[in-house]
């Protein structure tokens, strides 16, 4: 008798017989979890905040979501989300918990698969007040400021440090289909030029609509998983 991991009881000794999706079961069995795997899934309320790290091509921020599938084999020996990494700590991407969408992201930033990488810390929740030309002044998250990949005369960068009143030419948005539409309603899409007039601490903090099943093994790896994927994994209670 077994059942999806969304399902599953917390805190309860689990061990996965099966997973649905056949990249999805690659991709875990890259991070160590395959069949017959004991794991845990755990009762945790996480803040996830999106954070600034660095790689072979410099700084870059990710977005709170993006940061908790990204997981990092520590030089210690553990494995576990980038998101849960401390400043200072350095180890390479080992892989991702969701789909190519976010290996394509990671490309574009300039990291790939066994790149190295060092935490340099989590981003305060902020606002950053932006002019869409032809448009309104909107406010975007820190995260969703991380998502906008454009130019500025002549360097590529995140729309995260763009500076402030100078012309940013949208080249890209590095997220999913819904996370696109809501740019697209606010006048933000490829071709659109923004203009930031300045960056303010949010009024809330927040965690969003991510809540996370988080797993953990006897060995010390953690990994957050999207529900929909938890519909797809399933597992037998020890």
């Amino acid at each position: 008798m077994y059942l999806s991991l969304t399902h599953a009881p917390f805190g309860k000794l689990l061990t996965l017989v099966k997973t649905e999706n056949p990249d999805l079961a690659a991709r875990l069995r890259r991070m160590g979890l395959f069949e017959g795997r004991e794991f845990l899934r755990l009762d945790e309320e996480i803040l996830i905040q999106p954070v600034r790290v660095r790689g072979p091509k410099g700084e870059f921020f990710l977005g709170g979501g993006m940061a908790s599938k990204v997981v990092i084999h520590l030089d210690d020996g553990r494995k576990l989300p980038l998101a849960e990494m401390k400043a200072g700590e350095t180890g390479h991407i080992e892989g991702a918990t969701c789909g190519s969408g976010l290996i394509k992201t990671l490309d574009t930033l300039g990291f790939k698969i066994d790149d190295e990488i060092s935490f340099v810390r989590k981003i305060p929740p902020m606002e950053y007040v932006t002019v869409v030309r032809g448009g309104s002044r909107v406010r975007l998250t820190e995260g969703m400021a991380a998502k906008v990949w454009g130019r500025m005369q002549d360097r590529t960068l995140q729309f995260a440090s763009a500076r402030v009143k100078e012309k940013f030419e949208v080249l890209k948005l590095l997220c999913g289909t819904k996370a696109q539409e809501i740019f697209a309603s606010q006048g933000i899409a490829p071709g659109k030029v923004l203009t930031l007039e300045g960056v303010e601490q949010a009024k809330n903090l927040f965690m969003g609509n991510y809540h996370p099943l988080i797993i953990s093994t006897p060995d010390g790896l953690r990994l957050f998983l999207q529900h929909k994927d938890g519909e797809r994994i399933f597992v037998r209670e020890k």
